[in-house]
């Protein structure tokens, strides 16, 4: 781990985080701190115990909207402030807790508390860094995760079940106008500074934007959600409910995406790099490797990871060709070709897509208790991904539940033109998206009570995404792939992620053009080109974030294949697995020394 002295680099807002995972319960270990007279010392809080909740207390802070996700309705009524002063506020506020973090002592603390207080800060140096070299809330404009994008999800966990709830978001509806001028005042300071969006990524943007400003207004989800929901109550809301949230949507909501929209057209787009990877942009050198070291916590060089892709690449590809003679294909294209003249491969309305991956979730049901010894309580169903975010959105993805359990965990399909999808490739999507993937990982590590919720709630991307693009493999070992065509569309998946090392590094750091990248993943993959281009596009807006599966996946495998050797006949998978996930999502360099030291416990033990 670096130096903890890092952290007095000056600070900036935190980012979007990924919804990670974290660990199963655990006795709560002992107090740090002396109790005081007349309490009990279950009842002292430890320092490291008030500085978590006092970290994750400034994160809901400053993020109200991902608060109302996981069902803390306490700030219902706000929205993000993207302003320089609550950056500044935000600055504040984490250079204290990383004070504060510096000043425990760790010989002093128990090893569980040990490992919040060398996770939290972690989790502060790489975002210290990643800020500092990137400063991307000045010239990022994202069709995924851009600000048009996560709100026009908010009526789907910002449910109006009650009068209070729905005042609250018309409130929010009426506050966009406010944050999308701040978003703005953002990016034209980034245009100033020469600073700007890959073109690719501000056309896609626009395009999202136009779809949702067409929408008919009765068809819109900023309305017809809201609507639905309050039709499903014995009265209305309140009586002026439908008049306002009509009139919000209408005005303020329409206005903001019709002032942001025409920013980007205006001023955005004629200014915007050419060249998509963070090489054209100042800078972007070191924020690329920043952003590797924001995604996976590893100090690798572009130039070795590129390697490490190309050899991956290589190796699969070879089992694909034993796969593809399986099926009497003298070659890969031949196989895949074949496969997608294959009408027994499609479906061809969305419904069935989502049907018949429910059957693909219940297989993996069946199959996880000879894996695992503690399974999730939180159910998880299939939904397709909303038509306005379709387009732009890639093959699947997984939504995690709120806290409350208003509603299940989804995994998110994308139905968008359904005669354009294979089935074949279908099945390791659904491992690594649902169960034993993301869902697995996350719903544990929701429902754990041993550790911080900051803990519980967040995670390291190399471990979330490394560990379901394990889960793909696993699913192999449990005979969950049944014909030959879904281990080639297994196959597919992996090499789609080792080729990302491959893409990610060209398109950021030896200067790949888009369309070579394309050209590259589509020959290697076989996956239809909207999709292919979709992932492209993805890696050019979120460089660095690609290279987390694979990376994450190989250390997770190879911790695996020491304990196996280490421990022979007395390895247990169940009781791997369950270590494995107890802790959550935490950083592969702390996971290697949990996991190294479970197995000096059991090989000392051990019968």
């Amino acid at each position: 781990m670096r130096s903890i002295a890092r952290l007095a680099c000056p600070l900036t807002l935190l980012g979007a985080l990924a919804c990670g995972g974290a660990p199963p319960p655990d006795p709560a270990p002992p107090v740090e701190s002396e109790p005081q007279p007349g309490l009990k010392a279950t009842e002292v809080p430890a320092p490291i115990a008030v500085l978590a909740e006092d970290y994750w207390a400034e994160l809901m802070r400053v993020s109200p909207t991902w608060a109302s996700y996981r069902g803390d309705r306490s700030r219902d009524a706000a929205l993000p402030d993207l302003s320089a002063a609550a950056r500044a506020t935000h600055d504040a506020a984490l250079t204290a807790l990383a004070e504060r973090a510096r000043a425990l002592d760790p010989p002093s603390l128990t090893e569980r508390r040990w490992l919040v207080r060398d996770t939290l800060l972690e989790r502060l140096i790489l975002h210290f860094d990643d800020q500092e070299a990137c400063g991307r809330h000045a010239w990022v404009v994202d069709q995924l995760d851009g600000p048009q994008s996560w709100l026009g999800e908010l009526p789907a966990y910002h449910i109006v079940d009650g009068a209070q709830r729905a005042r609250d978001l018309v409130a929010r509806y009426r506050a966009l106008p406010r944050l999308f001028e701040q978003h703005i005042t953002n990016l034209r300071g980034g245009l100033k500074a020469g600073r700007t969006a890959a073109r690719i990524n501000v056309t896609r943007t626009i395009a999202q934007l136009d779809r949702m400003l067409k929408t008919p207004l009765d068809e819109d989800p900023f309305l017809a959600r809201p609507l639905a929901q309050a039709a499903k109550l014995d009265a209305p809301p309140y009586p002026a409910f439908d008049a306002e949230i009509r009139a919000a949507v209408e005005g303020p909501v329409r206005a903001a995406l019709t002032r942001y929209r025409d920013f980007l057209v205006d001023s955005v787009l004629p200014a915007s790099r050419t060249a998509p990877g963070l090489a054209g942009l100042p800078g972007g050198a070191a924020c690329y490797r920043a952003s590797i070291r924001r995604y996976t916590g590893l100090d690798l060089e572009p130039e070795a990871i590129h390697r490490i892709g190309l050899d991956e690449v290589a190796r699969i590809r070879a089992a694909m060709k034993a796969v593809a003679a399986e099926l009497g294909h003298p070659s890969v294209e031949a196989a895949l070709a074949a496969l997608a003249d294959d009408p027994a491969q499609r479906r061809e309305t969305g419904e069935a897509l989502l049907q018949y991956n429910a059957a693909l979730l219940d297989r993996a049901r069946a199959a996880l208790p000879r894996a695992f010894g503690r399974l999730p309580k939180t159910p998880i169903e299939p939904k397709a991904i909303e038509p306005f975010r379709a387009p732009d959105a890639p093959a699947g993805y997984y939504y995690s539940a709120p806290e409350d359990g208003s509603r299940p965990a989804y995994y998110y399909l994308n139905t968008h033109a359904p005669e354009t999808r294979s089935l074949y490739t279908m099945p390791a999507l659904a491992w690594h998206e649902a169960i034993p993937g993301h869902h697995l990982q996350v719903a544990l590590a929701r429902e754990a009570e041993a550790l911080p919720t900051f803990m519980q709630s967040t995670g390291f991307t190399a471990f979330t995404e490394g560990w379901a693009l394990y889960a793909e493999q696993l699913a192999g070992e449990l005979g969950l792939y049944h014909t030959p065509a879904e281990r080639l569309g297994a196959y597919t998946y992996e090499i789609w992620r080792a080729a990302r090392l491959v893409v990610d590094t060209g398109l950021h750091h030896l200067g790949w053009t888009r369309q070579q990248a394309i050209d590259y993943l589509q020959a290697q993959t076989g996956h239809p080109p909207a999709e292919v281009i979709n992932e492209i596009d993805r890696y050019i807006v979120w460089p660095g974030q690609a290279l987390a599966y694979k990376l994450g996946q190989l250390e997770i495998s190879k911790l695996r294949a020491e304990a196996e050797a280490a421990l022979g006949d007395r390895f247990d998978l169940k009781a791997w697995h369950d270590r494995l996930l107890r802790d959550g999502a935490i950083p592969l360099t702390v996971l290697r020394a949990q996991m190294t030291g479970w197995v000096t416990e059991r090989a000392a033990t051990a019968p």
